[in-house]
């Protein structure tokens, strides 16, 4: 299983487990929202279909609430570990890396290590630190736990500045063509970096770039054109659109998307934050 795959399980597994999650239940409303998540056939991204017994449910939310959506990753086979082991200077320099903001993924982590030249470019996988981090205790929220805090250090100057994009794995919906079925639905969502302004935000069934285009389409229709915008996934698939509004707008528009440069930033997106949201009061 490629990492990609691997992180597409993770989504699916978190599908699965985000409404236990997302709110506080006693036991007993638990046990009744587990048994009629098991109930149903689930379709993945890939378009296949999977049923989940309580007892394999029962071990994803155990994991997401010990290690995160990371612990959710399918674990490497051991020996694939072997050829890959980290040397004991980056594995430090990494662990100093989370400590110092725990709430680096290990995605920038990495890309700070390969920039820094610590390590070379695709040599460290994301699979193999995640688990190394993990086995020392070096999660973020294990981290926060221990009282460690932040301060927001960026933020743009003006509305229009800057927008935050995003797509949120969320909840797993009744299909509407297939009675029985249930299908993942997608949040779209656009955020004004200045304001916290949600300039449009919008579920889909599918993620598709015709889904990305209409809600960033409404967005500017409704707020105007952004000088930029900032995603942390999907950066080729939005230049891809932009290139096409481009000559009707008559001016350039930059799009961020490397984790290093929202590292620098030393915050949480806020249209991450605010798709988490989203997802609890859906819930609730």
């Amino acid at each position: 299983m490629d990492e990609q795959a691997r992180q597409q399980e993770a989504n699916f597994r978190y599908g699965l487990i985000a409404s236990l999650v997302s709110r506080k239940l006693d036991p007993g409303e638990q046990m009744a929202l587990m048994r009629e998540i098991v109930s149903h056939e689930y379709e993945t991204s890939s378009g296949q279909r999977r049923r989940i017994s309580l007892r394999t449910l029962e071990q994803y939310l155990k994991a997401y609430r010990e290690g995160g959506w990371e612990a959710l990753l399918p674990s490497v086979r051991a020996d694939k570990l072997t050829t890959r082991e980290i040397p004991e200077d980056v594995l430090a320099k990494a662990i100093a890396l989370k400590q110092e903001q725990p709430g680096r993924s290990v995605r920038q982590i990495i890309a700070i290590l390969e920039l820094a030249a610590f390590v070379a470019p695709g040599t460290l996988k994301e699979s193999t630190l995640s688990k190394q981090l993990r086995r020392r205790g070096v999660t973020r929220k294990a981290l926060l736990n221990t009282g460690w805090s932040h301060f927001r250090r960026f933020e743009a100057t003006h509305r229009n500045s800057m927008w935050q994009g995003d797509v949120q794995h969320t909840l797993y919906l009744p299909h509407p063509d297939k009675p029985g079925k249930k299908v993942m639905a997608y949040l779209v969502i656009f955020i004004d970096d200045y304001s916290r302004f949600v300039v449009h935000g919008q579920f889909y069934f599918e993620e598709r770039v015709a889904r990305l285009e209409d809600c960033l389409k409404k967005a500017i229709l409704k707020n105007g054109v952004p000088e930029m915008i900032y995603v942390d996934n999907g950066a080729s698939i939005l230049h891809t659109i932009l290139s096409g509004f481009a000559g009707d707008w008559g001016q350039s528009l930059s799009i961020l998307a490397p984790d290093v440069l929202w590292d620098a930033g030393s915050k949480k997106s806020s249209s991450d934050l605010s798709t988490r949201a989203l997802c609890r009061r859906h819930t609730t």
